[in-house]
């Protein structure tokens, strides 16, 4: 959602003290530091609360909650941790987000929102200490077995230029890789194909989990934005006709036979999926060349 700050947390607009982050969720400090580790776990997809979130996504949830909350304890000095959630006019921010707090017998805190004095730990120092050092999770450690993972990437020279786009498929351990190129392209455009492909060649009815490091591809659902084009007669907020709009047209009409759900990844990072994509993208745009 444009206006959301936690969004813009998770795409990195706004900076953070982050505690722990993998595809689907992220961790981190609560700026207000009214208690020492007050941390927030924030699912990446945009759902208002917990009522209009899916039950896939609230199981993420708590599986971060324990992961971090154990953290808390068996590395980090803590007796135990609360977690708890706030839906309906109260929540301060209208993005679906679980609270930690860490506890120690001692601390004085009877119950919650008795705490009437802000932690006198600066969130920089607090963040060195609680920090959890783990490699992200790999696709299939999160999805469940029933879903088909597919990692795409689009590349391009020049943009305008030469592009690649390049496709992973993963299925109940069985993989299927796709890419392709064209001469004169945008990397947008490439970010597109290598969706749209990876899509059209999955069986109709599957569940399918789109893990991309393109804000382009990933906000447009996310965020709803494809939701407005919609609404606007596929114009744009400033009265523009929407960019590509024929290969959104195709890929509503690929996900229209599949239950998709986007993921955001960060690019040319430690994600191997992802680093593959992007060395076939740029591979396709190799051969163009040569």
């Amino acid at each position: 959602m444009k206006d959301c700050i936690f969004c813009k947390i998770i795409n990195g607009e706004i900076p953070c003290h982050k505690i722990y982050e993998d595809d689907f969720c992220m961790a981190f400090l609560d700026i207000t530091n009214d208690s020492y580790g007050h941390t927030l776990v924030v699912p990446k997809k945009h759902y208002e609360n917990m009522m209009t979130c899916d039950s896939s996504t609230l199981a993420k949830m708590i599986d971060v909650c324990k992961k971090i909350g154990s953290h808390y304890v068996k590395d980090c000095g803590f007796d135990g941790f609360h977690v708890f959630n706030n839906t309906g006019w109260f929540a301060m921010v209208k993005h679906i987000h679980f609270h930690i707090r860490p506890r120690k017998e001692d601390d004085g805190l009877k119950c919650e929102g008795e705490i009437e004095n802000k932690c006198d730990v600066a969130l920089e120092e607090v963040c060195k200490k609680l920090k959890f050092e783990e490699k992200k999770f790999a696709p299939h450690e999160n999805v469940s077995d029933d879903t088909v993972v597919l990692y795409t990437d689009g590349a391009c020279s020049g943009n305008p230029g030469a592009g690649g786009w390049a496709s992973i498929l993963s299925f109940k351990g069985k993989e299927k890789i796709l890419s392709g190129g064209e001469e004169m392209t945008t990397n947008n455009r490439m970010e597109l194909m290598a969706v749209i492909v990876g899509l059209e060649n999955i069986k109709e009815g599957s569940k399918v989990s789109v893990f991309s490091d393109s804000a382009y591809v990933v906000n447009a659902f996310n965020q709803g934005w494809v939701a407005n084009w919609k609404k606007n007669n596929w114009k744009t907020s400033g009265g523009s006709e929407v960019s590509n709009k024929e290969l959104w047209f195709r890929l509503l009409d690929a996900m229209s036979k599949l239950q998709v759900e986007y993921v955001k990844v960060k690019g040319h990072s430690d994600n191997e999926n992802n680093n593959r994509c992007d060395a076939l993208a740029r591979d396709e745009i190799s051969k163009l060349s040569s």
